[in-house]
């Protein structure tokens, strides 16, 4: 493989390149130079000279909350075709909650999926549950599994209501020093919930789970971490109560981060009107003005990260009644052009960077890719005006739970490398 990008701009603050053009000559998976002009001489013949106008270059992407369904539902996804999935959507590595059956819980659970993966060059990282089968009652065997290479701990989108044990379970994660993701919801404000609470759902029939069944839950898990003296991430970010908690915790020096959905950022409660089974998620959309919250705290720090919440389901699951439907949507292919049009003229290069790569990396501890010569190549390449619509052939997931085929977007990505090239789309 030798491939140079001519006139390529660099997005990474760290970088002191950054927002600059740059020509980079790639060989057999190396970075070999980094330069403001790399002369023509210094190209042989088998050398893929890729003509960047208009194109940035940052470290490459991570997504923090993805699913691939593997063990237990093959049907619909599997680690190759989500890695499949992430390469296309310009995903470099992926974070996998342990949301599968058997529940991932043990150390064999991790090293089977960790083995699973080694076929691709896309990293998948594992969370595994934080208790015994993520049912909140008692704390799983973290440090086997951190032993196994489980990086961060969950129950994904199950809300532990026991705060003593979740003080626990911060204490015993921060003692092996790992981390705790939490997803917060007060169930006896929330319920069986279909949707958001709000005037648009109630003339639908839906019932309604309210934004303080999110930002009660997530005040105290915030209080209980600065109890135990220990970080915390908060996912799936929904409301502008939750918004307001993390931005206190922040002011006060507490070692909180926080991550929204892409999807979140998109839609409010108003798709709904068109019991299109699509959009039912978890948490839901909710109503402008949470948007909008969601949006400001993106581009000012509060959230650190935008995640896919990649949720493959098959018809059988998603083809039916909204009230019967699974909840959830695939995320990986689409998560660029969804997040540049859902913030298009407000979101810069290199703030993409940080909320799709270098800030999910430092909460996770990973080394973070530079774009200097010497290192791996480890990129993400995206052209931020180009315009895209995306068919049912665009699609590696196994799985087609999105509104978004066939629906115009702004914002495509042109290449992914992790050592070998992941997807080309120049």
């Amino acid at each position: 493989m030798k491939i140079a990008f001519h006139g390529v701009t660099i997005a990474d603050h760290r970088s002191e390149l950054n927002g600059k053009k740059v020509d980079i000559l790639i060989v057999e998976g190396s970075v070999i130079e980094v330069d403001k002009h790399i002369s023509d001489r210094q190209y042989s013949k088998d050398v893929d000279v890729k003509n960047c106008d208009g194109v940035f270059i940052s470290p490459g992407w991570l997504d923090m909350k993805a699913n691939f369904r593997e063990p237990g539902y093959e049907q619909k996804e599997t680690i190759e075709s989500g890695q499949a999935a992430a390469a296309q959507g310009g995903f470099t590595a992926v974070l996998l909650m342990p949301s599968v059956n058997p529940v991932i819980q043990k150390r064999a659970d991790v090293e089977f999926l960790i083995g699973k993966s080694k076929n691709s060059n896309v990293d998948v990282y594992i969370a595994g549950a934080l208790t015994v089968n993520k049912e909140g009652k008692e704390l799983a065997e973290l440090y086997d599994m951190q032993l196994g290479g489980a990086v961060i701990f969950t129950d994904d989108k199950k809300a532990i209501n026991n705060s003593g044990l979740l003080l626990r379970g911060l204490q015993y994660a921060d003692n092996i020093g790992a981390k705790v993701i939490v997803y917060a919801d007060d169930k006896s404000l929330s319920g069986d919930s279909l949707a958001n609470e709000s005037a648009v759902t109630t003339k639908l029939g839906f019932k309604g789970s309210p934004s303080i069944a999110e930002g009660i839950a997530l005040e105290r898990d915030i209080r209980l971490a600065e109890y135990a003296n220990t970080p915390l991430h908060c996912s799936g970010i929904s409301s502008s109560e939750a918004v307001d908690a993390i931005r206190t915790a922040k002011q006060m020096g507490l070692s909180v981060t926080a991550e929204v959905n892409v999807a979140n950022l998109y839609f409010t409660d108003e798709v709904l009107n068109t019991f299109d089974s699509n959009y039912k998620v978890k948490p839901p959309f909710r109503g402008i003005t949470d948007k909008e919250v969601l949006k400001e705290a993106l581009l000012d720090g509060t959230i650190d990260c935008v995640v896919t919440d990649h949720s493959p389901e098959d018809i059988e699951s998603k083809d039916v009644e909204f009230e019967y439907a699974a909840s959830g949507m695939i995320g990986l292919e689409t998560a660029y052009s969804v997040l540049n049009s859902a913030l298009d003229g407000l979101i810069n290069p290199d703030q993409i960077a940080q909320v799709l790569s270098i800030n999910p990396r430092s909460i996770l501890g990973l080394h973070i890719p530079s774009i200097t010569a010497g290192s791996v190549a480890n990129f993400t390449l995206f052209n931020p005006a180009a315009e895209v619509v995306y068919t049912v052939n665009d699609f590696k997931s196994k799985s087609r739970n999105t509104p978004f085929i066939n629906h115009p977007l702004k914002g495509k990505v042109m290449m992914a490398i992790n050592g070998s090239v992941l997807c080309d789309n120049f």
